[in-house]
């Protein structure tokens, strides 16, 4: 009994617009931080980027910021 009603509500609650908002913010933030050194390649135009790049530490600083945006969203009900 306790688990349909925990699994009701864990439904009810993935089906809010802030938490799709926040899990697609999330979603885009992880994959510009991991793609980060392969977008830096392609903006340089060569096949290495050192990891002191600019080009890099500011795509991985805006998938970072995209990350804690879906965390506020996430918990603003």
């Amino acid at each position: 009994m306790t688990t349909a009603f925990l699994l009701v509500s864990l439904i009810e609650r993935l089906s809010q617009v802030n938490v799709i908002i926040g899990i697609i913010l999330a979603a885009l933030g992880i994959a510009i931080a991991c793609l980060a050194r392969r977008i830096a390649c392609a903006a340089r135009k060569t096949s290495k980027v050192s990891n002191d790049d600019t080009i890099l530490i500011v795509t991985k600083v805006i998938g970072l910021i995209f990350i804690v945006v879906a965390l506020v969203v996430l918990i603003i009900q």
